[in-house]
């Protein structure tokens, strides 16, 4: 019996240690308002946690979604020893603002961009002394001492600063770094940039300049991503809206990258999360050398979604930067967790990571609680992985927009011109299966332009690949009007009528060149949606096979078009020797 007892006291004791060891939530405060002694609640604010002192800055963000919720410029900061807030009043403090990019390091709590009230964007920095409780406006290059002040104020439209923007990521890593990072966003265009601010020497460097949206090699340009650094020049970023501002893209997204500042080069990630955009990122305090970071919450479900598989509030995905090929992984956290949430700010505490407000995605409240993610990175391992990355449902208007555009511009309408090139000795048979084609590939592609337009939700056909696809589709639409008006063909051993050959020449040329740019926007487009490598690859050798069955039927034809024109001229021969050796004798009526 006793021998039982102890088995069942080891057993719990092993248990309580595990379950200890696991990453867990804690509530630390539930925003109940005490005579106006915690912050409102609030969404897409910014958030810092002095490491030494277990506290945490909070400024801005703002209320709701709707247009003219109030935008906040209120100063917080939260005692863990007493677990109470406390409003900070400043006379000079940064224009009220959200969706701006934030960072601690030593007693400063840094901000920079953002967008204000009446869509006012900004790209200005400034720094809150915590001990001093004073905000400071940083200049974006200090002037040199060997340029006079009159100089330096004509030559300040020059300096370089980031673009004015919000939605962007970035910050400082650990309270360690001299840098302070901004990474893409949005203002009037979506910014594919990062720069850096030198909070020791005050001034800003660019990083990477520009990424195109039709290169695999670069993040996309986006806004409401999260990202976090992971080292004192390398960011992590995820997901994001991409459409919308002069380009086309997922919205949200499910892409994630690293840059490294060092290299100046973008690395991309595995897939595992669900598309989203306004998640939030943290690391986990280090432990045994190890580095995870955490991505947590967000929107899933936009206009441009058919159908997606939701993430359960208990679910965290991981990033391990340490391998070689660094990865994501999906975990479930037990017991108590905060209701599913978007736009939440997430900081790195001294044991876990502090999350405070958002919005609730099911009743649309936002909220103004504070939890913790208890554990550092050591009890990641030991914390219960959910569903494999591969079982993630997810389909949007830009997936079934690529479908049907390659169903009907890339297969049905190139193999239906490849007919009536090269199949015309199977008449009639040839002429049926062309118009077969060709219908039902413009019906197809009818739908996939419908399909393009739905998934891009404001300023369409402002970017390459939907202005080349306005025109193709208007170019190949006019191919069956003017098919019906085509002039009469002509009779064996007929001339052709000058309309007739003039339609010929219109409706020949102008089908290979749609034909051949609709190859190139197809292929502009896979690069623009995020496809994965795989797609790339299959369309890409399609591609190549329907070239080279093109070049194949094109000698074979131009070869079957010398043999004719030898025959018809070794006739021609045949028959003048014949006429020389057997000439014809007319006998006439005189004759007889």
């Amino acid at each position: 019996m006793m021998d039982k007892i102890a088995l069942f006291v080891i057993t719990l004791l092993l248990t309580l240690k595990v379950t200890k060891a696991q990453l867990s939530w804690k509530l630390l405060h539930n925003g109940n308002n005490q005579n106006g002694t915690v912050p409102k609640p609030r969404r897409d604010a910014g958030i810092g946690s002095d490491l030494g002192r277990r506290r945490v800055i909070l400024f801005g963000g703002r209320e709701g979604s709707e247009k003219g919720s109030p935008v906040f410029d209120d100063t917080w900061i939260y005692y863990g020893d007493t677990s109470t807030w406390r409003l900070i009043n400043t006379d000079i403090h940064p224009s009220a603002r959200f969706s701006f990019v934030s960072g601690m390091s030593g007693e400063y709590f840094y901000i920079a961009t953002g967008e204000g009230r009446d869509r006012m964007f900004y790209n200005d920095i400034w720094r809150f002394h915590i001990r001093m409780e004073k905000w400071e406006q940083l200049p974006a290059q200090e002037k040199p001492d060997y340029i006079s002040h009159n100089q330096w104020s004509q030559s300040k439209d020059t300096i370089l600063t980031p673009e004015e923007r919000y939605g962007a990521a970035g910050g400082i890593y650990r309270n360690e770094s001299t840098k302070f990072y901004v990474s893409l966003g949005f203002a009037d265009v979506r910014f594919s940039n990062t720069f850096s601010y030198d909070y020791v020497g005050k001034s800003w460097y660019i990083d990477f300049a520009f990424s195109h949206p039709y290169s695999p090699e670069f993040p996309h340009g986006r806004c409401l991503h999260s990202g976090t650094m992971i080292a004192p020049d390398d960011l992590v970023i995820f997901g994001g809206c991409l459409t919308g501002g002069s380009t086309g893209g997922p919205c949200p997204s499910g892409d994630s990258w690293i840059f490294q500042g060092k290299r100046k080069v973008w690395d991309q990630l595995n897939n595992c999360a669900s598309p989203r955009v306004y998640s939030s990122m943290a690391m986990l305090p280090i432990a045994d050398g190890k580095r995870r970071v955490v991505l947590y919450g967000g929107v899933e479900k936009l206009p441009q979604v058919l159908t997606a598989t939701e993430s359960p509030a208990s679910e965290l995905v991981i990033l391990n930067p340490d391998l070689r090929i660094k990865r994501w992984e999906k975990k479930t956290v037990k017991g108590e967790v905060p209701s599913k949430r978007a736009s939440a700010a997430m900081v790195t505490g001294p044991a876990g990571i502090y999350m405070f407000g958002g919005i609730d995605i099911e009743s649309g409240k936002t909220m103004n609680d504070l939890w913790s993610l208890m554990g550092d990175s050591s009890a990641v391992d030991k914390t219960e992985t959910s569903t494999p990355c591969t079982e993630t449902t997810f389909y949007n208007y830009i997936m079934l927009h690529g479908i049907f555009m390659v169903a009907g511009w890339g297969v049905l309408l190139q193999w239906g011109a490849y007919i009536a090139r090269y199949m015309k000795h199977r008449d009639p048979l040839w002429f049926y299966l062309h118009i077969g084609c060709q219908v039902f590939g413009l019906v197809f592609s009818i739908v996939g332009f419908v399909c393009g337009v739905l998934s891009v939700q404001f300023d369409h056909f402002r970017f390459t690949h939907a202005i080349l696809g306005l025109v193709i589709m208007v170019l190949g639409l006019q191919q069956p009007l003017n098919a019906l008006v085509r002039p009469h063909k002509a009779e064996p051993g007929e001339a052709k009528s000058p309309p007739r050959a003039g339609w010929e020449w219109w409706h020949h040329n102008m089908g290979r060149i749609v034909l051949g740019l609709a190859i190139c926007n197809i292929s502009m487009g896979i690069f623009l949606a995020v496809a994965d490598i795989l797609i790339w690859g299959i369309w890409f050798a399609y591609v190549i096979l329907l070239v080279l069955f093109y070049v194949v039927a094109e000698l074979v034809k131009s070869s079957d078009q010398s043999m004719d024109a030898e025959t018809k001229h070794s006739h021609a021969k045949s028959a003048e020797r014949y006429q020389y050796d057997n000439p014809v004798i007319t006998v006439t009526e005189s004759d007889m």
